[in-house]
């Protein structure tokens, strides 16, 4: 069984290749924890450097465009600490009292982002809405447009480290910061864009119309937010393909004859696995040990953040085991 083990163990990157990477469980959580805790500082920074600058940008050109990123920017900041607490909280060692871990401190992250994000597309569109009829004139139009292609430019650099982190641990609190300041790059971009046609054409009310689109938007990065934070606090399976290559891991040893009842849900940067492996019914307790031992390690070879619990059956045993109601189909 050594040999089989160490065979399984060499040829398991053929499993994990075709696998979508970011998932949650693939990275040590220490390591997790290490970029999550330094990209969130990053965001945090950068988040304060935005709100302080179009404060006073809007000061110098009462652009309602420039305002709507403001108030988006200001929210970025909160949603960043946010962010930046879950993470660290998170990667916690379960304790007495949390013997699951504190993974899902992510999840109510994000939950908070939600809240945020609707808040400020509510406010957004009623300011919108009140200078619709009455537009304010665009000052200074150079000053806001420079500034605001400077934030493009920091907004991309730090998507690019985001979307790195989020690749490597599969952070969904930093997704959710990441779709923060993602539509406040796009808000930057509608907002030059108002403000020239507001400044140089006759469509006066372009830079309105901003805010009223930016207030949808809004709306849209809570919905797909709020989809991907529901997921974890409902405990909803992972992803076929990681289902899949879980139980093709699991049944890379002969002895085991068939995987039942697999249940696995994502935690933050955790995942737990359980499910049922008919065995041999020759084996003996000890060799049955071996077996699940085996057949453990070689998903903790691919899932470095997985808590995993496996019940060995005999083969031809037709007696079930727990409440009925929460086992599966297979």
């Amino acid at each position: 069984m050594e040999c089989m083990a160490e065979e399984a163990l060499k040829s398991r990157e053929e499993y994990v290749a075709p696998v979508l990477r970011g998932r949650p469980g693939r990275m040590p959580p220490e390591d997790s924890a290490e970029i999550t805790r330094k990209v969130t500082a990053l965001a945090v920074a950068i988040g304060l450097f935005f709100a302080i600058s179009k404060f006073f940008i809007y000061q110098e050109t009462h652009s309602i465009g420039v305002l709507s990123s403001l108030v988006h920017s200001a929210l970025d900041v909160f949603a960043s600490i946010s962010t930046f607490v879950a993470v660290r909280y998170a990667v916690q060692k379960p304790g007495a009292s949390y013997k699951f871990g504190h993974g899902k401190a992510e999840s109510f992250a994000a939950v908070l982002q939600v809240c945020l994000i609707v808040v400020a597309a509510a406010h957004l569109m009623t300011e919108a809405l009140a200078h619709l009829d009455n537009p304010e004139p665009v000052e200074r139009t150079g000053l806001a447009i420079g500034a605001l292609i400077v934030f493009i430019f920091v907004s991309v650099g730090l998507l690019m480290a985001q979307g790195w982190a989020i690749r490597a641990t599969g952070s969904i609190a930093v997704r959710g910061d990441r779709a923060h300041y993602l539509a406040d790059m796009l808000a930057n971009m509608f907002v030059i864009a108002g403000i020239l046609f507001a400044s140089y054409t006759p469509l006066k009310r372009a830079d309105t119309v901003v805010g009223i689109l930016m207030g949808l938007w809004l709306l849209f990065t809570a919905l797909r937010i709020s989809r991907i934070a529901w997921a974890q606090l409902m405990d909803q399976e992972l992803p076929e393909e990681e289902r899949d290559l879980i139980i093709k891991l699991a049944m890379q040893d002969k002895a085991v004859r068939a995987v039942h009842d697999l249940r696995t849900r994502a935690s933050g940067p955790h995942i737990h696995i359980q499910m049922r492996l008919d065995l041999d019914a020759e084996l003996s307790l000890s060799q049955a040990h071996d077996v699940i031992l085996e057949a453990e390690q070689r998903m903790m070879q691919v899932y470095k953040a997985a808590d995993i619990l496996i019940h060995p059956h005999p083969t031809g045993c037709h007696e079930t085991h727990g409440n009925i109601r929460f086992r599966g189909d297979d």
